[in-house]
């Protein structure tokens, strides 16, 4: 089923192409189209991940914790991997936390570095959640070829790289 956005967006364009001075009807097409399919892919995952009582940045925690030797790692580095303020971490590991899911533990040698640790409970929701989220990655990814997964994955780095450098000041 066709996203109804497209087509007004593209109309809409069409209106107030020449009226708008520097305004790139293409790369605003893209630009939209990136942010619409980024929601609805967010929506989709987040949908699947509610019936397991996680959101979306909990199962990221969770994934990132899993993948380390020790299933710890520091707040802060949680914080950069998964690009939010350090009070939403904060607030993601205390919800984690509460679920029993984590814990927090200080690190061995700073203390004043506080480590999440991945608790039996949070490994068993993981377990639970990941085989259904797997399939629909899956499923999403199979209207694409491999030449055109790969195609789209180096044009997503390039534009996302561009992005990055605007947002640290060119």
């Amino acid at each position: 089923m066709p996203d109804p956005r497209d087509e007004f967006y593209q109309q809409k364009l069409q209106q107030i192409e020449g009226k708008w001075i520097g305004l790139d009807p293409e790369v605003t097409l893209v630009v939209l189209g990136i942010l619409h399919t980024g929601q609805c892919l967010e929506s989709l995952l987040a949908g699947d991940l509610q019936a397991y009582d996680l959101s979306s940045s909990a199962f990221n925690l969770l994934t990132i914790l899993d993948a380390q030797q020790d299933r710890s790692m520091p707040l802060h580095e949680l914080g950069r991997l998964l690009v939010t303020s350090r009070a939403n971490i904060t607030g993601l590991v205390d919800s984690l936390c509460k679920k029993g899911y984590v814990e927090r533990v200080p690190h061995a040698s700073d203390r004043r570095i506080k480590l999440a640790r991945l608790l039996p409970a949070g490994v068993q929701a993981l377990s639970q959640a990941l085989p259904g989220h797997i399939q629909r990655i899956g499923q999403l990814g199979s209207s694409l070829n491999s030449a055109e997964r790969q195609q789209l994955v180096k044009l997503l780095a390039k534009l996302r790289n561009q992005a990055l450098t605007l947002s640290d000041g060119g």
